[in-house]
């Protein structure tokens, strides 16, 4: 009868503890994240991608009740910054905060790799637009006049275009019109603005947010802009396209994650930037304010065809791109 006794409390006592130690285990294991995440930027501050990623980053830490740090590793047209976080761990804390360039850093052979290496999180901003842009004093006004001028003067007009990125897809489409550039790598978008004022370059591709200041001066001009579709925001300036040149594209913003990284993170993240560009009324204030932009987001399968699109129409010029080096 003890021997029974005993047998009883020794089975209760055991699924006691199976008990409490699952209770215990689901009280001590914390949810992601519980510490700091870091958002690798590609370019240095000041410019369009940065921009957007930290007015992103400062909203969806208040959903995500966390620190978002913004590391800018900046080189080889966003090259570096790619590689780095390729090889993070995948355990949610490390994210890349890159844009159109990661496919054309494939595309120009920079990089073996595009966003396919990557989780996709989000392509979470689009630009409106990127405008080519000259000193106010230089000799021509349009784009077409631009070609024609470098066609008259081969090889002499500096225009700023970083291998693998956006403005060396401009270039090399200019090019198949005649132009005859000679082409500066001048690194980020801040950067290419001030060596345009400085004289030490003719020609610069940058976003609006970055140059508007220069063009109410006086000091710079638009000759056209880049986008799809003509922005409300910035209206007053034509689309290349119309001028019947085959250039046009869109600047997306995008957040990846190293390879393998837990599904339920990216669903986490994902949801909480989603949230945040839909319904969020000072994050839209802050961008339309900023850049003129509006809010834009794509997740999930959306996201992902929309990165087979770019990847398929950069690596259409890649024998060019590469050729060129």
């Amino acid at each position: 009868m003890k021997k029974q006794l005993l047998a009883g409390l020794l089975t209760i006592a055991v699924a006691a503890a199976a008990l409490t130690g699952c209770g215990s285990s689901g009280k001590d294991e914390k949810e992601w994240p519980e510490k700091a995440i870091t958002f690798v930027c590609p370019w240095s501050a000041g410019g369009d991608t940065d921009f957007n990623i930290r007015t992103l980053a400062k909203y969806v830490e208040k959903e995500l009740d966390a620190t978002i740090t913004i590391v800018n590793t900046t080189g080889g047209g966003g090259s570096v910054a790619s590689n780095d976080v390729k090889n993070q761990k995948n355990d949610g804390y490390t994210f890349l905060a890159f844009d159109s360039a990661i496919a054309l850093n494939k595309a120009s052979g920079v990089t073996d790799f595009g966003y396919e290496a990557f989780e996709p999180v989000a392509m979470y901003a689009k630009s409106t637009g990127e405008f080519i842009v000259v000193r106010a004093d230089y000799p021509v006004d349009t784009v077409q006049e631009l070609v024609d001028y470098s066609k008259e003067h081969p090889g002499e007009i500096k225009f700023a275009a970083n291998t693998g990125g956006t403005s060396y897809f401009a270039a090399t489409k200019l090019k198949e019109i005649g132009a005859d550039f000679n082409i500066v790598n001048s690194g980020s978008s801040s950067e290419r603005v001030a060596s345009l004022l400085g004289n030490h370059i003719d020609v610069s591709i940058n976003s609006m947010g970055v140059i508007e200041q220069y063009i109410e001066t006086g000091e710079l001009k638009v000759l056209g802009n880049m986008a799809t579709e003509l922005p409300e925001a910035y209206s007053d300036y034509s689309l290349v396209k119309d001028e019947g040149i085959d250039l046009a594209y869109d600047l997306v913003y995008n957040l990846l994650a190293p390879k393998d990284t837990d599904a339920e993170i990216i669903e986490k993240l994902s949801s909480a930037i989603e949230k945040v560009v839909k319904e969020n009324a000072d994050y839209a204030e802050e961008i339309k304010t900023a850049y003129g932009q509006t809010p834009y987001v794509l997740t999930g399968e959306e996201m992902v065809k929309a990165f087979q699109a770019e990847d398929d129409m950069y690596m259409e010029y890649a024998d060019e791109f590469q050729s060129a080096q």
